[in-house]
């Protein structure tokens, strides 16, 4: 132990500090990216055929519902024939056993009719009518495969990639991809976020999206927090939408994702130069009874002046700051230079 009077000896040093706060803070996330279209179809068809018309290319813009490529109609079309043959062959037997009915009915009054030749005339009706709702039900699959011929763009995009020509024959099982459409008026920003920002992200914060050769990045909002974490890369997947209706980004592109988390409020801050660490452990140095101790502290965000402190230190305490939170010891007699500064801000 120093020997008595000896704390009265010891010289104080003169140190800049400043009392832990209360506010609020906000973690600027800046993380690589991607922009890739919101939807990417490959469409095939339906039905088989020889394809009879491509009527896109590369590079087309198209609406939602514009015809893309036609499969030969011909077989379809007659077999809309064929099955509406069908169904005026059935509609006829109908009317006839109707007609064989209603005037066995008039004579059975007259008791020329047995009951049995009667009760086959009911049978042979229920059969005649499944047979005209059979007829109808195959006309109406034979129209609905002609329809099946020309296939419409399920939205508004972009053809991506156009895989075959005229004269291919269009297989079901396995299908023939024909084209590949891109929806392009509004892509998506993928960002990889690390876990360690795992709850800095929410759905509504600010985006900001900015990709090379684009000269004004767009502000955006977050539309998607994944809730899994990649084992591989320890990170998690957000997304943001990103207009382009003038079509100046390009599906694919790399991209630079800047969130703005919405603030932490009412949370302790001390300056990010009081925080110091030493021997794997994060330290705040505090005044106690005139000398320095070296506080342990659990950190929470960061933004580029300030420090959130989660455990570790209490609203008033004063800490050093500047120079002084980097170079006095723990256990060094201290005095603040400015008592004034070590008062708690407003």
């Amino acid at each position: 132990m120093p020997p008595a009077g000896s704390a009265a000896s010891e010289p104080s040093i003169a140190v800049q500090a400043i009392a832990v706060r209360r506010g609020e803070i906000a973690q600027v996330i800046i993380a690589p990216g991607s922009v890739v279209a919101r939807r990417e179809s490959h469409i095939g068809t339906e039905v088989t055929g020889r394809l009879l018309r491509i009527l896109v290319n590369e590079g087309d813009r198209v609406d939602a519902g514009a015809p893309l490529f036609q499969i030969d109609p011909g077989p379809y079309e007659m077999a809309v024939r064929q099955t509406d043959a069908g169904l005026d062959l059935a509609t006829a037997e109908q009317r006839q056993v109707e007609s064989d009915l209603e005037r066995a009915r008039a004579l059975r009054k007259q008791q020329v009719v047995p009951q049995q030749e009667l009760d086959r005339l009911l049978t042979q009706l229920a059969v005649s009518q499944a047979h005209v709702r059979q007829a109808t039900e195959a006309l109406a699959l034979a129209r609905h495969n002609l329809e099946r011929t020309i296939v419409p763009a399920p939205y508004a995009g972009s053809i991506a990639k156009r895989l075959v020509d005229e004269g291919t024959t269009a297989l079901v099982q396995p299908q023939t991809i024909v084209v590949v459409i891109q929806e392009t008026a509004e892509l998506e920003a993928n960002a990889a976020i690390p876990e360690s920002q795992l709850a800095g992200v929410h759905i509504g914060d600010t985006a900001v999206v900015s990709v090379e050769g684009v000269s004004d990045p767009v502000k955006t909002t977050v539309s998607a927090v994944s809730d899994t974490i990649d084992p591989a890369t320890r990170t998690y997947l957000v997304k943001a939408r990103v207009p382009n209706e003038d079509r100046v980004l390009k599906a694919g592109v790399f991209a630079q994702v800047e969130i703005q988390p919405q603030p932490k409020r009412g949370v302790l801050l001390v300056p990010r130069d009081a925080v110091r660490t030493e021997d794997g452990r994060t330290r705040v140095m505090v005044i106690q009874d005139g000398r320095s101790e070296a506080v342990v502290v659990e950190i929470g965000l960061l933004s580029d002046q300030v420090a959130e402190v989660v455990h570790g230190l209490s609203e008033g305490m004063p800490i050093l700051v500047g120079s002084a939170a980097r170079t006095i010891a723990s256990g060094m007699r201290v005095h603040v230079a400015d008592a004034a500064a070590a008062e708690p801000r407003p």
